[in-house]
């Protein structure tokens, strides 16, 4: 039995529609890839090259984020991301994110860190007790180890309370294979082992 070809041209200006947007989508996921990938690169170059003061490259004193505040770093699952000041979409969307208000790279307290369950934390579901986590700045390395993981609820902020000791506090959605808006927080908590000489 055929279609009748009014039918027929609905259903194929349907294929049509869905194809142009499907690629519109792969396009996109590609563009935000590319887009996070040469961020990440271009604050790599610019922040750790040389220190400020000796940087003489222009290129890359003109590429230098201000808000850059060093890269993190969990060797044993593969985390090696940039690290900027703020936790907004626009920030989230090219580097992990430093919770304003917390405590920054080396001052006692909690500093806590978020990043997209879907990007530069994906390995968070492997980390493991004792595990290594750096944070690098032009000044030095900041050498913490897990001390525990945890599921929480959004509404519970006691995970970025400042606290007497030295910590880091890593935050990403859960669970991790969520499609959509997933409903807890993933959290990593870490305590400084010692600074290492810059």
């Amino acid at each position: 039995m055929t279609r009748p070809p009014c039918a027929a041209r609905w259903l194929q200006r349907g294929q049509i529609t869905l194809l142009a947007f499907g690629l519109s989508l792969l396009g996109w996921a590609l563009a935000a890839h590319f887009s996070t990938g040469l961020y990440q690169a271009r604050q790599e170059r610019a922040f750790f090259a040389a220190p400020p003061q000796m940087n003489t490259d222009p290129a890359a004193r003109t590429q230098a984020d201000p808000l850059v505040l060093g890269r993190i770093e969990i060797p044993r699952v593969g985390v090696k991301a940039i690290v900027r000041e703020g936790n907004d979409e626009t920030t989230l969307a090219v580097a992990v994110g430093h919770i304003s208000g917390t405590a920054r790279p080396g001052e006692r307290g909690n500093m806590a860190l978020a990043a997209h369950r879907d990007s530069f934390f994906r390995s968070l579901r492997h980390i493991r007790l004792e595990d290594t986590i750096r944070i690098v700045t032009q000044e030095r390395s900041y050498e913490y180890a897990v001390d525990w993981t945890e599921v929480v609820n959004p509404e519970d902020t006691w995970v970025l309370a400042p606290t007497d000791g030295t910590v880091l506090s890593l935050v990403t959605c859960f669970p991790f294979d969520w499609v959509g808006h997933a409903p807890r927080r993933f959290i990593v908590r870490a305590s400084l082992v010692a600074p290492a000489p810059g």
